[in-house]
């Protein structure tokens, strides 16, 4: 877990150690839980319950190609290689050649 300007993120790899039934508990008192394009198959359990548990997703897809599904409306943030029609996404940056965590809020 890391904190920038008082708000809690972590790498959604830093769970995966951690019993399903006890990942949401673990996710307690983020503001953004931070994926790439591999973590998304794996995380269903992670941005199936973001907006109940009150944090945001932030998804780093830089490198491979974004496919929109039902995930589209719990992410908040995606960092993407080119410009795509996406809905349902908060915000979507493409082109950055920065770390995604100097996009949060």
């Amino acid at each position: 877990m890391e904190d920038k300007n008082s708000f809690k993120f972590a790498w959604f790899s830093q769970f995966k150690d951690i019993p399903r039934d006890e990942l949401r508990q673990s996710l307690r008192g983020l503001r953004w839980v931070l994926l790439n394009a591999e973590d998304l198959p794996n995380a269903t359990a992670v941005w199936m319950f973001a907006e109940l548990d009150g944090f945001f997703i932030a998804l780093d897809h830089r490198g491979s190609e974004y496919s929109s599904g039902v995930h589209n409306r719990a992410i908040h943030l995606l960092l993407i290689d080119e410009q795509q029609e996406i809905r349902g996404i908060s915000k979507i940056i493409c082109a950055a050649t920065d770390s995604i965590e100097n996009h949060l809020w």
